[in-house]
């Protein structure tokens, strides 16, 4: 991948990572339903989403780490030239 595409990748996982974030925010109003006494979603049922929400966001997380120390590998070896 050339830098640029490189840098527009990065901007693409930090935004997902971004909106990530701010969905595991929201996981909390979900943990309220599941605990009310007449819930309309099963325990069972709120922890799978939340485990996949946090597994999602761990692998976003870990995209955009993977993206930055490319873009830097290749802003130092440009930088180099």
């Amino acid at each position: 991948m050339t830098p640029e595409m490189l840098k527009t990748e990065l901007e693409r996982a930090e935004d997902a990572e971004q909106q990530s974030d701010e969905q595991l925010r929201q996981l909390v109003a979900l943990i309220d339903r599941a605990s009310m006494p007449n819930a309309t979603l099963t325990a069972s049922d709120c922890a799978k989403q939340v485990a996949s929400a946090l597994a999602l966001n761990e692998r976003l997380r870990d995209r955009a780490k993977h993206l930055r120390a490319l873009v830097r590998t290749a802003d130092s070896d440009a930088a180099q030239r």
